[in-house]
């Protein structure tokens, strides 16, 4: 068995059909990013910046977090997954952070080892939540990540204090580059939204919106931020990974509804309780149905539902590559186990990158 193909057969879990990051260089005349490290509770992290062209230290300038999803890297986003973060953080002028997480290399044969990438997202929530367990008793147990000890049949992600290394981040990013405190967004994909999520719940004073894509905490984790936030969720209907609707994964896990993450998410209220249909140009004529929840207030809910999509970016017409379980060569240093990503497709345009940056760009 190759490497490549030991890869795919590994990769079975929750989150383990897409995830995102970044690339080296974006589409067009994008600018390339660059490598930095932070330490945090003993460990090295990296992340990667990407500076627009109207960049001035005398800015100050939105920047957006994005977080990867579940054995991806911080390098794959642009080249394999989006496909366009960049290019509209330009167009916006935004400055765009793209973090990576812990991992650890799997047990097995050199050639079908691969570096488990993933956000402390639920922390030591492993068996049971509020509601009860959070995935079937025939669930298929993943590798579990050496500090955690042990994961129990649910747990799959890492125990590091991402919290922490989330707030060290955003903290160093807004001391090193001109940035507008009033204007710092956090998005990711799978893995990196259930991350995005926690993030926003704990810590909104620091956000001025959140954009959950193709990921959300697991049944019963479901919180309300303690400063009210615009949210963004972008879903495809044929997902079976983190289905939209809270049936259970094709993998046995039980993942919180957009439905039930709306209503925690505006705590309840009334307004939550009666979405209105939601359209926008950047959706026309591709198969998505949005709804808005709280529309009247400073702090609306969106919801769009991508019928044929499944478990990738909004808008992509397939999976292209390892799917971002790779790394460019601006990261293959770091992670000299992962794959190089393909080179992107200057030709794809998704949906989802364009409406995720107007719906940043609409809050402050």
């Amino acid at each position: 068995m190759t490497r490549r193909a030991g890869l795919d057969a590994l990769l079975y879990f929750v989150v383990a059909a897409v995830a995102s990051g970044c690339m080296g260089t974006a589409p067009g005349d994008v600018a390339p990013m660059s490598r930095y490290t932070l330490e945090h509770d003993g460990f090295e992290r990296e992340y990667f910046v990407f500076l627009p062209s109207d960049y001035s230290d005398e800015g100050p300038h939105p920047v957006a977090f994005f977080l990867h999803g579940y054995g991806g890297t911080a390098t794959a986003t642009e080249a394999e997954v989006t496909n366009g973060l960049t290019r509209y953080a330009e167009k916006y002028g935004y400055v765009m952070v793209f973090p990576q997480s812990t991992w650890f290399m799997s047990p097995g044969p050199l050639e079908e080892r691969w570096e488990v990438t993933s956000w402390n997202h639920i922390s030591d929530g492993f068996d049971n939540g509020p509601d009860g367990p959070i995935c079937a008793e025939d669930a298929k147990a993943a590798l579990c990540p050496p500090e955690c000890g042990t994961c129990g049949r649910c747990g799959w992600t890492s125990c590091h204090d991402d919290i922490g290394f989330m707030k060290k981040l955003i903290a160093r990013v807004s001391r090193d580059f001109a940035v507008d405190a009033g204007r710092v967004y956090v998005s990711g994909f799978s893995n990196g939204a259930m991350m995005a999520h926690r993030m926003a719940c704990e810590a909104s004073e620091l956000f001025a919106a959140v954009a959950l894509v193709g990921g959300r905490l697991e049944r019963g984790f479901e919180c309300t931020p303690t400063k009210p936030l615009p949210l963004l969720q972008m879903n495809g209907g044929a997902d079976d990974t983190v289905p939209n609707d809270g049936r259970p994964s094709s993998y046995g896990y039980f993942f919180s509804s957009t439905r039930a993450t709306e209503t925690h998410w505006n705590d309840g209220k009334a307004c939550a309780s009666e979405p209105q249909s939601w359209s926008s140009e950047t959706i026309a004529g591709h198969g998505v149905q949005c709804t808005i929840a709280c529309g009247a207030t400073d702090h609306p809910s969106i919801d769009c539902l991508w019928h044929e999509g499944n478990h990738r970016w909004p808008g992509t017409p397939g999976f292209r590559g390892s799917n971002g379980y790779c790394v460019t060569e601006l990261q293959a240093a770091s992670m000299p186990e992962q794959i190089a990503c393909i080179a992107p497709d200057p030709q794809e345009d998704p949906w989802g990158s364009r409406l995720l940056f107007e719906f940043f760009d609409r809050h402050h």
